[in-house]
């Protein structure tokens, strides 16, 4: 009882002192959370499992959905997991039933970045849907993808950046990010994780992917 009641407190403070408006329209909120009822509704018909070869995901990385990742990870709105976990739950679940997957790796982030936003955003999204994970390590503090326009350049910049130290030989791999856009640090986490495993089968799983990445 009084668990829910530090809840509400805490929901009506941040109703009160803090930007109260949907992370997708921008309009005031009409519920807890930081996607209005209305626009919910919307991401929840768009949000089923979509694929290009081995990359799987459920949105295009397009503005409305850039914004809502941004907020996650970077405007202080990790509740925010919440509702995106709502949204991709069916989704993910039906992936790893389909793929009979063995073990779900999410992307690393450096601990100068961990440090910055407070928490690794794909691990904090896996706990809340309860799903298990392992890690693998990020050695190398890289620079922000989006900075880098260039492809080769943003291989450049995740070369080596990973390192495995789990025996997955026959297993099947699903790794988890948030979002695809070159491909590149994938590419590098598969390289790292094929070096010393023989006869793995790797899937990946984005909540959303960059359209010019599916038309190429």
């Amino acid at each position: 009882m009084m668990l829910r009641l530090k809840e509400v407190i805490r929901e009506s403070l941040r109703f009160l002192l803090f930007d109260n408006s949907c992370s997708y329209c921008h309009k005031k909120l009409d519920r807890e959370g930081y996607i209005c009822s209305k626009c919910l509704e919307k991401l929840k018909r768009e949000a089923f499992l979509k694929n290009k070869d081995n990359f799987y995901y459920v949105f295009i990385y397009e503005k409305e959905i850039r914004q809502i990742i941004s907020d996650y990870k970077l405007r202080n709105r990790k509740d925010l997991v919440k509702d995106i976990a709502f949204l991709i739950r069916k989704p993910i679940f039906q992936l790893i039933e389909k793929e009979k997957t063995d073990i779900i790796i999410p992307v690393p982030i450096s601990e100068e970045r961990e440090l910055e936003r407070g928490f690794n955003q794909i691990e904090y999204l896996l706990e809340c849907l309860d799903i298990k994970y392992k890690k693998i390590e990020r050695i190398k503090n890289t620079k922000h993808m989006y900075t880098l326009k260039d492809n080769e350049k943003r291989e450049k910049n995740v070369e080596k950046a990973f390192k495995n130290s789990l025996n997955l030989e026959n297993k099947n791999i699903l790794i988890v990010d948030d979002i695809v856009t070159s491909g590149a640090t994938i590419n590098s986490i598969s390289e790292e994780l094929r070096k010393d495993n023989e006869n793995i089968d790797i899937k990946v799983f984005s909540i959303a992917i960059a359209r010019h990445f599916i038309k190429k």
